[in-house]
């Protein structure tokens, strides 16, 4: 997994970013780290306390790489209601689950440390589809009476909630399906529709 060049630390976060996506937190040893990374047990504990130490640095960069992809779909230029479409319809691994939110149901997300990653990506998709739906609003772009704040918090639920009926069903189709609800209720949300 390391790189040449790369560090010891790289290699063990790069390394806890696959397993928390694979296999979420609870089920993620340091043990698991270490062979993954290659690094030795020494390593490990040079640069972090312990586990959750390793976890941490492993989500803050997943949400900062994840925040970087919405600020790309939420760039301006396209009209607003063209870009939720966007983040909407991105591709996705609908088997593989959400790479941070996938973390929720742990009982490892009672640690302010490691749920603030997962709450700031979140959050920030939340605020980037609040700002274009509010400025879809102020175009007359989107139905008057709709709450720009509640049709975010909704289109997030239908993302989030498509990687568990995918994951339930073992069928990217059915997260599939979701987002063609949620894009053809957006259309519907639209006084040009």
């Amino acid at each position: 997994m390391a790189r040449p060049g790369s560090s010891k630390r790289e290699a063990i976060v790069a390394a806890a970013k696959a397993l928390l996506w694979e296999r979420g937190y609870e089920a993620t040893s340091p043990r698991d780290v270490l062979a993954l990374s290659g690094a030795g047990q020494g390593s490990l504990y040079h640069h972090f306390p312990g586990k959750r130490e390793v976890a941490a640095a492993a989500l803050a960069e997943m949400a900062a790489e994840e925040i970087a992809v919405i600020d790309a779909l939420f760039a301006p230029g396209p009209p607003p209601l063209d870009r939720v479409r966007a983040y909407l319809t991105r591709e996705r691994q609908a088997l593989r689950g959400c790479r941070l939110a996938r973390l929720a149901n742990e009982a490892a997300m009672e640690e302010p440390v490691l749920r603030d990653p997962v709450a700031a990506y979140v959050g920030h998709i939340r605020a980037s589809l609040h700002g274009c739906l509010e400025e879809a609003r102020d175009a007359g772009g989107l139905a008057p009476g709709l709450a720009p704040g509640a049709v975010a918090a909704a289109l997030i639920a239908v993302v989030e909630g498509g990687y568990v009926l995918a994951r339930v069903h073992w069928d990217e189709a059915a997260m599939r399906e979701a987002i063609d609800g949620a894009v053809q209720l957006l259309a519907a949300a639209s006084p040009q529709a």
